[in-house]
């Protein structure tokens, strides 16, 4: 009886990977292509660094961009590699430009688009899908990100805390691959 349980259990897997493999190609199709505001983040792909005035000013920073889950999300990774790291992933949520922000505060902040031009894209605090009361919780509550050209960008991260901007974090950026 064990071994014919053993059998079925085999069985069902080996069915499921054929699934899998046989719809595999599906699923990779067409590129992935976002809202005008993904796409021009999609830019960003590869590796930036410059200087943060978080702690002192002028402080060394680098951050990495990649694409994942099929060229749907973006990561960001502020500081990798130490222990101020940050991941932030932006993606589409319901055709418009959207961010979740991993941050050192060990909270993850949702953020939304509130505007962008062909310099600009920035992002706010999301009031539906947030765990964070953001009349208390301190929290980034914002990033602007200015394009200068295609090898500079500026973020201004905004932090709250009681309801109130305490101020933040400007990063200017250089790519360097």
């Amino acid at each position: 009886m064990r071994k014919l349980a053993a059998l079925l259990i085999v069985a069902v897997c080996l069915s499921l990977a054929g699934l899998f493999v046989a719809h595999a190609g599906e699923y990779q199709s067409a590129p992935y292509t976002g809202s005008a505001e993904f796409e021009r983040m999609k830019q960003l792909v590869g590796v930036w660094e410059g200087t943060s005035d978080m702690g002192k000013e002028g402080e060394k920073v680098r951050v990495e961009y990649h694409l994942t889950a099929g060229g749907s999300a973006l990561v960001e990774t502020l500081f990798p590699g130490s222990a101020e790291e940050m991941v932030s992933v932006y993606h589409d949520r319901h055709g418009t430009l959207a961010m979740t922000h991993y941050c050192m505060l060990r909270n993850q902040p949702r953020m939304t688009l509130a505007k962008a031009d062909p310099q600009t894209i920035e992002l706010v605090f999301a009031r539906k899908g947030n765990d964070i009361d953001p009349a208390k919780d301190k929290h980034m509550h914002a990033v602007r990100i200015t394009f200068t050209d295609n090898d500079h960008i500026v973020q201004k991260w905004t932090m709250f805390e009681k309801g109130k901007d305490t101020g933040g974090v400007t990063l200017k950026l250089t790519r360097v691959r």
